[in-house]
Order: C-alpha cells, then structure tokens, then sequence
C-alpha cells in the first residue's frame, strides 16, 4: 500500500503515525489509514491540496484532536517543547508585539535576560518591525512573520509550521527556509512544513506527499523525482495522484473503518496539574487585553454604576402630580372661593368641609382639576386628561355633621326624619384602574387623606379623635420598616442579576473571541491546559467583578438609603458566589456556542425568566403554585431570598433561608461545570478540553 514507507535504518522517528483513521461522519473520513515517518532533525514538507487531511492530522500530532484508530509517537514529551504556528494568525491583534512575546515568554517559562535575547535574534531574522506597534496596523506578511517568531521564541524541539512564508517576499521566504535548514542541521531540530508553494519544498529533506487522507509517498524531493522519472515535484504529485485514482478505480478498494477496542492514546500525556505560572502568564495576557481596549473596559467599569443609578432613580419611587378630577356640590371654583379652616373650631358650622377635606388631599401628591359636572370630568378620564374623579354632594358638611355628633345614637331612637343620610357624607370616587400601581396608590392617598381629615374634624369640634380612627394599632415592624419602598424589595434581586449577568457576559465574549480567532487553541498547544485557562480567567474576572461589585454598592447604599441590617461581610460573600454562578454559566454557553450570536440569543433567553422568576418583578408567592414548585431551583430564586433575609432581616449563615442560597448556588456551579465538561466530551467539535 502506498505509504507504507519506514524510515533509513539507523535514523531516528520523531514523529511516527501509523495507521491513522479519523472521520467526523460516517461519510466523512478525514485520514484513512494514513501512515507517515519524520525523522528526527530532519526539515519534513507536508503537500497536498486543500481538505485533504493536513490540518487535522496536525492536529492530532499535537494532542488537540485525536484518532478513532491508529497510533501517534513523537520524541517530545510535553506541549511546551513543541512551537506550532497555525495557518490562521491566532494572535491578539490588540497587542503590541513586545506584548504578545512577553505573553508567551511567560507562558512559556522564559526568564527576562533570556527572552530579550531570544527577541533580538529573531527580531533580526525575520525583519520585524519596533516591537511597539500594533499587531493589527501590520502588513498581512508581517503579522504572518510575527506569528513564526513566536512559534520559534521558546527554541523548541519540534517545530511545525503551517503555511510560514505564504504572503512573505520571496528574498525573507528565502531566508526563513535557511535559519529552518540551519537549525535542523546544526540543532537537531525536527520541523514539519505545510506549504502550497511546491518547487519551493524543494528544499527540504523530506518530503510527504497527502490525497485522500493518505501519504502518497514520502522521500527526499530527488529521489521522489528520480523513482517517478519527473523532473519536478508538480509532475510527480499528478503522477502520484493519478496512479491512486486509477488503483481505486479498477480494484474497487472499500477499506473496512476500523472499530478498535479502546481509544488511542494521545501522542502526548496530557499534564492533570496546575502550574502557577501559566495561570500568571493568562493573566498578564487579560492586562494587556484590558490595557489595549480601554473604552471597553470603561464602559464594563460604568454599566453598573448607570445601571443602579437608573434603577433607583425610575423604580420603587411612588408617582407624583398624580391628577384627579373632582366635582364640589358645595362650593364651585375651589380655590378661589375656599379659605384656611386650619385656626377654626368645629368648622363644620361653616358648611365648608368639602373645602378642608380637598386641602388635605392635595398634601398626598394629588393635583386636583375642577369639573362643573360629572359628565365631563368622565370625558376627561376617557381622554387620558386625569386618573379619575371624585364627586362631593351639595350638603356634604351638614351630612358630615350629623355622621360626627349622631353616629353614637342608636338608629331605633331616632325618628325616620332624624335618622342621618349616611350616604350624602360619603366622597364617591371613579377611578381609571388599568394601571393597577397608579390605581392602587390613589386608592391609598384617597384614603389617608381621608383618615387625616375625619380625625382634625373630631379634634376640631372636642371630640377624641381616636374614634375616627381605624381600631389597629400599627406596633414597630419586626424586620423592616412599617412604610417599605418597592426599591427595598428589588435591591436584592436587582443586584443578584447583575452579579449573575455581569460575568456571564464577560467570560462567554473573552472566550469566544479567543476560540472565533483561535488565540485559545495556540495557547492550549503551547502547554496551557483548560483548567489553568478557567483559573487565570477566573481570577481577572473576580478583580473586575469586586470593581463592579464595589461601584454597585456605593450606588446603593451609600448615594442612597438602603441599608444592610445584617454582616455585610456574610451578603459581600453571597455576592461573590453569585458571581462564581454566574462565570461558570458563561463557560457553558462559550462551549455550546460557537458565534457571538448564538451566545447572545441564549443569554437574553435566559435572563427574562431568571428575572421574573428570581422575585424581582413580582413576589415569589404571588406566582403561579406550577412555577412555585420549580422555580426555587432556579439560580437566582434562593440567593435573593438569602440575600433579603440577610440585609433586611440580619439573620446569619446558621439560619435555613441564608445558607440556602449559599448551597443554591454552589450547586449551580458544579452542574454548570459539569454540563460543560459533558458537552465538551459529547461534541467533539469543541475542543477545549486536555
């Protein structure tokens, strides 16, 4: 079969696959049978058309796919003794270039006096620009140039390089291909090369022609000349090619896929600690990333300063100027034809109680509008022109009296005559409810002004006013106040959203902007692994989130009148779990999505019924009993009820309601890193695991 070549005796395989099959579907087999000898400080150049299987067995040979059958060996032992430039750039174009080779120096263990070296050498060879300008304002050659010096930063073992000179002048291909030939012989390096440039793989040792998912052939490029009888390797790939297409052709090959036992193992033991300075170097990387993109980090530094001072300045705040219309039977032109019965005793002889009980009702925020009869005032409401109207009968204040001094008299001792209309004293109002919050609180300033009114009409005439008084007595709240804001019962739900969504946010758009420009997979072949990635990430997002968290806080409750009854310290560790729920959420939407889109559909699918369902809307209690019994689950339901029962109640970790929403959303998080790691392993088109 062809491609069954071995290397010369006595040479050494640094990279040795044999058999290799892989195949995405059922009629998509990407590498069939495929099997392929570099040896070791050899220059390897890999050709072949477009789709026939180089990047994936690439990818395989590094560890960042693997086979369904077959085996891989390399002389290498860990990731970071391999440089790989992928054929995209997969580089931060926000940075500068000192900034991406300290990026790397870092995470690739480099010390200072060694990576300045290293960097003018390279610098030299491969004819870079001052390493202070942008990768983005490069020309395409020199950002592909930049993307080979740092494949070469670390003077790894192994080097493999896709596509290295395309879009570069062919005096600096030239001399790449030298410093590569150079370092093979002199170093013992092994490279792999991928190039469509062929005439141009001329110069290396050897040579592995690939079609179909196979190697074709793979020599020196004049022994394959010589054995083809061509006089280039142009000639011989079409020769080559055609002979397998003829061979498959007349012999009708189907090769049986095979089905092994047990998976291959990866060319490379995959490393299961954590090394700290990777994790640093992912930090550094996050600081020159929040240093080169400043408006972003403002605007992340400012939303949740506007988003609280929006939230306090337009909800829970009761309505003002609120209008309502009225009609006076007693006295026409209100306020010019009433006066002050503030210093009068008993004013009720005046016949003027319509005038009082209208100055206290605009003392409750009420504008009042005049009408001469109801008829119009009903076509005001119908126009939108006031909120209702109330209508005072024509002898209201003798009615009233007769309430006030005859109410204590039993009805039987009186004539039918005597007996007081009770109805002529009551204040008939007509409301517009479709706005239920408005409709309510009229309601409630109606009957308050009301309460006030009846009470100064008892004080005034020597009678206790406690008999116009309701008979309950209000006592101090036992948690809370006795005139709650609605912005008290939303602070907690209002915060736990953004400590959920605000992370939520940053990590699905850090980590899908590293896998759509492949700065991830460079990072994680390069001897990153995901665990280090997710820790250094966590990091930076907690400093970003404790800056949020701080701005959220001096919003609420120092620019305004919330307050934390209970430890402050206990609902601030609250906050930050929340916070902790709310990243791994974002890792799980980064590793279902693939585009900002998709990310963008599930996170807004996702916040209008964490929201509603959190008891930031509505009351849990008020809501239906079938999403009562569920909605507790949720990630959002428990921590705000914790958190109430924390800063409005003082209660501490010992009792059920507070611990619970710790449990609740530590549960959270290990389901979200869970489903994560499952997804991951199931869908094997995102490869972020190893």
């Amino acid at each position: 079969m062809m491609g069954e070549c071995e290397p010369p005796p006595g040479s050494a395989g640094a990279v040795v696959v044999r058999g290799a099959y892989k195949r995405y579907t059922s009629s998509a087999v990407v590498l069939n049978g495929l099997n392929m000898t570099v040896e070791r400080g050899t220059v390897y150049g890999f050709l072949g058309p477009s789709g026939c299987g180089k990047t994936t067995l690439l990818s395989c040979i590094v560890g960042r796919n693997s086979l369904d059958a077959g085996s891989i060996s390399l002389m290498v032992k860990s990731r970071s003794n391999i440089g790989y430039m992928p054929q995209e750039l997969a580089l931060s174009k926000e940075f500068r270039i000192a900034e991406t080779m300290s990026y790397y120096g870092h995470l690739y263990g480099m010390d200072s006096a060694v990576l300045k070296k290293r960097k003018e050498e390279l610098y030299a060879l491969l004819d870079l620009p001052s390493e202070e300008k942008v990768i983005e304002k490069l020309s395409g050659g020199q950002q592909r140039r930049t993307s080979l010096c740092v494949a070469l930063l670390h003077d790894p073992e192994l080097l493999i390089l896709d596509e290295p000179t395309c879009g570069v002048d062919p005096l600096l291909s030239h001399s790449i291909w030298q410093h590569l030939m150079a370092l093979s012989r002199n170093y013992k390096k092994t490279i792999i090369i991928t190039t469509h440039y062929i005439e141009e793989a001329r110069q290396a040792d050897r040579i592995g022609l690939m079609r179909g998912g196979e190697i074709l052939a793979e020599n020196s490029p004049a022994q394959l000349m010589v054995s083809n009888g061509c006089d280039n390797l142009e000639k011989v790939f079409l020769l080559l090619s055609q002979k397998q297409a003829i061979t498959y052709d007349n012999s009708k090959i189907v090769k049986e896929y095979p089905k092994p036992k047990s998976k291959p193992s990866p060319p490379i033991k995959p490393r299961r600690t954590i090394s700290w300075g990777h994790v640093y170097s992912h930090i550094v990387k996050s600081y020159y990333w929040l240093a080169a993109n400043k408006p972003i980090v403002g605007f992340l530094m400012m939303l949740p300063i506007v988003q609280c001072f929006l939230f306090q300045l337009t909800v829970g705040r009761d309505p003002d100027e609120l209008q309502m219309g009225f009609i006076n039977g007693e006295v026409t032109n209100w306020k010019e034809n009433c006066f002050d019965f503030a210093n009068e005793t008993c004013y009720l002889d005046y016949g003027f109680a319509s005038c009082k009980f209208l100055d206290t009702l605009t003392r409750r925020n009420v504008k009042l509008v005049e009408y001469p009869d109801e008829l119009s005032a009903r076509n005001a409401v119908r126009q939108n022109a006031v909120w209702g109207f109330l209508r005072i009968n024509s002898n209201y204040t003798a009615a009233l009296r007769d309430r006030v001094f005859n109410s204590r008299i039993e009805v039987l001792e009186l004539s039918e005559e005597d007996a007081p209309d009770m109805g002529v004293s009551d204040v008939k109002v007509w409301l517009d409810m479709s706005n239920q919050y408005i409709g309510y609180l009229l309601q409630r300033n109606l009957y308050f002004a009301y309460q006030d009114f009846y009470r100064d009409v008892h004080l005034s005439c020597d009678i206790n006013p406690d008999v116009a008084k309701i008979p309950i007595k209000w006592e101090d709240a036992i948690y809370g106040s006795n005139s709650p804001t609605f912005s008290e019962f939303a602070v907690p739900a209002i915060l736990q959203l953004f400590e959920f969504y605000l992370p939520m946010m940053f990590t699905v758009g850090a980590i899908l902007m590293e896998k759509r420009e492949g700065l991830l997979e460079r990072s994680l072949i390069s001897g990153m692994t995901l665990p280090e990635v997710l820790v250094g990430h966590a990091i930076v997002q907690f400093l970003v989130l404790a800056v949020q968290t701080l701005f959220m806080m001096l919003v609420l409750y120092v620019a305004f009148d919330n307050v934390i009854r209970g430890s402050a310290a206990l609902a601030l560790a609250l906050l930050a779990l929340v916070g902790l729920c709310g990243m791994c959420y974002g890792i799980f939407v980064s590793a279902i999505c693939d585009s900002d889109q998709a990310a963008t559909y599930m996170g807004l699918g996702s916040f209008f019924p964490l929201a509603m369902l959190s008891g930031m809307v509505w009351p849990f209690e008020g809501m239906h009993w079938t999403l009562r019994s569920v909605g507790w689950l949720l990630p959002l339901t428990m921590t705000t009820e914790s958190y109430r029962s924390i800063a409005q109640r003082g209660w501490s970790l010992s009792h059920h309601m507070v611990y619970g929403g710790f449990i609740s959303s530590l549960g959270w998080s290990i389901f979200f890193i869970l489903a994560t790691y499952f997804v991951i392993v199931v869908n094997k088109s995102i490869r972020l695991l190893k």
